[in-house]
């Protein structure tokens, strides 16, 4: 495959240990660099946390993801839990910030979190949620926005 510089960029900084923030177009091929990340953490057998902003593009992403990661993925959307202990879980937003306060302890075996959508911080409604996640991010977990 054939990457763009924007992704390049992306995956040495990722490859580095860094967080990153990838703000690109729809269909530039952020996921690209988020399946960077996913396979990365299950070759190091580290677990990822994926979060959409909501329930149908969580779905979305399990159904994609378990279709390159078979038993590998699970979900958590407050309507439905699968695999909760996977590798790769997908989640709401909302219940990964439930997640981070509540039960804090919970995330240690996680190295990195996934934000899609992340322009939703400047969201007046929803924007706290986005804000909460990472003020209460544990310091050991990497991150990786896509907006």
């Amino acid at each position: 495959m054939q990457y763009d510089p924007f992704q390049l960029q992306a995956i040495e900084h990722i490859n580095q240990g860094h967080s990153v923030i990838v703000a690109a177009p729809t269909g530039a091929g952020k996921t690209v660099i988020a399946e960077h990340v996913i396979t990365t953490c299950l070759r190091n057998d580290d677990k990822v946390i994926y979060t959409a902003p909501i329930k149908a593009l969580s779905n979305q992403k399990y159904r994609d993801f378990s279709a390159l990661y078979p038993d590998r993925v699970g979900i958590m959307t407050g309507d439905v839990t699968i695999n909760s202990g996977a590798h790769t879980l997908i989640m709401t937003t909302e219940i990964f910030r439930n997640k981070i306060v509540e039960e804090h302890s919970n995330l240690l075996d996680y190295s990195w979190v996934i934000f899609d959508e992340l322009h939703y911080l400047d969201d007046t409604e929803r924007g706290s949620v986005w804000e909460e996640s990472l003020m209460f991010l544990p310091d050991h977990m990497n991150i990786l926005g896509l907006s």
